[in-house]
């Protein structure tokens, strides 16, 4: 039996065409059920999203003349859709989530989907829930057949199905979609607040970019003449820009940059919002030159990093943290952020929403998670630090689960080859799935040091095995759209997918990283690609130096092994059968 049921009707010059053929159920359905309702112009293809519990009276309302989009949008058609499943907080859930689904699918027509933008944005805020009951039954019952049945047969959508759509930015990151409590609680504390600054901790796939665009939507509508500055990583700027555009909150108070443009633009800002702000840069020699450059502004000469630049042009400096995502000797340290944000006020993210471990499983995401911490950072220190948010009660089992359908699993012999028929079978099956094989940063006998040039010219691989020849990704910037006739057999680095979700990921452990004497995992920097990863030759004879480039790379590897959502498998390259038995004693998987 149908969970919901559907009312199409014809509008014209304001008026509900087709009422009274309507059975009286569906009358009296229209005048008091709960009801989502779209409408939309055959001609001007623009569409209207709502909710309300009287539809008749909501329909006047529209059409009272106060409603300038319902006077110019032309609009001919409505469906009003019912369910057994409509109370407030499942109306709440659909309504957003069509929203959010109708921007993707209407990406390149900006202003093509409206909705109430004051009430959705407000919901966002922690007046609504994520979970309800029967949230999961929403979902299969409704939302998935009216777009697959209903909508897409009517030539309402362009996008068949929704896995379509599910992969893209604009809905993983949509500022309307619904906050766990966590998430909406903190908004709410920070909207409160304007004379606190915030740092936002969070592990990988734990929602701090989800929370950036939410946030800045909120900030947006409670404080409209705010000015905020939201710097972001270059691989992530066109995105955010788009999202905030397609989304109507293309303020002209709001700029979504990176930390040198934004400090180069030398403006001062009510509010700052910083993603990934262990990236942050500090001042160091080895980087890019526009990174340096900013610290000859006049007013930041006696500045030693960009967050102190940003200190000094915001009131309000919100940062989203991860200190296991520092990757490189020019970000800035752990001791110089904790000192500079020594008055902040420190909050944690608490769910997983990357990672999915596998229905039935006796294991979760979290349990991944600190199981990889556990892993890469037991001798470190870092795992006692109250950054990391780390669970030393971690359940193994996903780490021994040797099933077809394990989150987790690793091969010996041959990775690359092994790697890429793993997640070409996928595909085989999931032809929706963004699937990858990323790598660490090594080089070797077999996989060549990659160069800035090489990204232009295909011809070139770096990757080396048993006849079978790769690159490196092309670009860090959008690697995941780009359109490359290569581009899904590409190896990606750190610098390609940080702050990317993919669906299965393979991930090649190299000989940049090993075992050492004394039992503990090491870096190894003659094995490593990147120079500006690397301390000088005077600065590695610290051992603290040796220390922190060792976190560096186990940084990389973690950022490496927390992208996928539906599974990952490692490979290990070159024969680093250290790392591998290192990785099954401290896991105890077991032969």
């Amino acid at each position: 039996m149908a969970k919901y049921s559907i009312v199409e009707l014809a509008v014209s010059n304001g008026n509900l065409v087709g009422v009274d053929q309507l059975s009286n159920n569906q009358k009296r359905a229209l005048e008091l059920n709960n009801a989502i309702y779209i409408y939309r112009g055959t001609r001007s293809k623009k569409v209207y999203i709502g909710q309300t519990m009287h539809f008749i009276e909501r329909h006047k309302q529209h059409y009272n003349g106060t409603e300038e989009k319902f006077s110019t949008a032309d609009f001919n058609k409505v469906i009003v859709i019912f369910s057994v499943y409509f109370n407030r907080s499942a109306m709440d859930d659909v309504e957003s989530q069509l929203i959010t689904y109708f921007m993707a699918d209407n990406s390149k027509k900006a202003g093509a989907v409206s909705f109430d933008h004051d009430d959705v944005i407000n919901r966002t805020g922690g007046n609504s829930v994520n979970e309800y009951v029967g949230r999961e039954n929403v979902a299969s019952d409704v939302i998935l057949p009216l777009w697959e049945k209903e909508l897409w047969s009517r030539g309402w959508v362009s996008s068949s199905t929704l896995e379509e759509l599910r992969t893209k930015e604009l809905v993983k990151y949509s500022p309307i979609k619904q906050l766990t409590p966590e998430q909406g609680q903190l908004i709410t504390e920070i909207i409160h607040n304007p004379d606190r600054n915030y740092v936002i901790n969070g592990d990988a796939g734990t929602g701090k970019t989800v929370l950036l665009t939410h946030l800045v939507a909120s900030i947006l509508k409670e404080r409209p003449e705010a000015k905020v500055g939201v710097v972001v990583q270059p691989n992530w700027e066109k995105t955010g820009e788009n999202i905030f555009k397609i989304y109507g909150m293309n303020s002209r108070y709001l700029s979504v940059t990176t930390a040198t443009k934004i400090i180069t633009g030398n403006e001062r800002y009510d509010v700052i919002i910083v993603d990934e702000a262990h990236k942050l840069s500090r001042k160091y020699g080895k980087q890019h030159p526009s990174f340096g450059q900013v610290y000859k502004i006049p007013g930041f000469e006696d500045c030693n990093s960009h967050l102190e630049i940003l200190q000094k042009m915001g009131k309000q400096i919100i940062l989203m943290y991860d200190v296991l995502q520092a990757i490189r000797p020019a970000n800035i340290t752990r001791e110089v952020f904790q000192q500079l944000t020594a008055g902040y006020e420190k909050k944690f993210l608490h769910t997983q929403f990357r990672i999915q471990a596998p229905k039935g499983k006796s294991y979760t995401s979290d349990d991944y998670v600190n199981g990889i911490k556990y892993l890469l950072y037991k001798d470190t220190g870092l795992l006692a630090s109250d950054l990391t948010n780390y669970n030393p009660n971690f359940n193994r089992d996903v780490f021994r689960d040797k099933s077809e359908d394990a989150y987790f699993g690793y091969f010996t012999g041959k990775p690359m080859h092994q790697l890429i028929d793993w997640i070409e079978e996928d595909r085989n099956f999931h032809a929706e799935h963004i699937n990858r094989v990323l790598s660490g940063m090594f080089c070797c006998a077999t996989a060549d040091k990659w160069s800035s040039t090489h990204g232009k010219d295909p011809s070139i691989t770096h990757f080396h095995e048993d006849g079978l020849n790769r690159r490196w990704n092309s670009t860090q910037e959008n690697w995941i759209n780009i359109g490359d006739e290569d581009a899904e057999d590409q190896i990606g680095s750190v610098f390609a997918v940080q702050g990317i979700d993919l669906n299965k990921v393979g991930v090649m452990i190299g000989p940049d990283i090993r075992v050492n004497e004394d039992g503990k995992l090491e870096a190894v920097p003659d094995n490593h690609n990147n120079t500006n990863n690397k301390f000088s030759v005077e600065e590695m004879a610290d051992p603290m130096n040796q220390f922190e480039f060792t976190l560096y790379i186990l940084n990389q590897y973690y950022v490496l092994l927390t992208r996928g959502i539906d599974g990952i498998r490692l490979g290990f390259w070159d024969g680093n059968d250290s790392f591998r038995k290192y990785m099954e004693d401290t896991l105890d998987i077991g032969a």
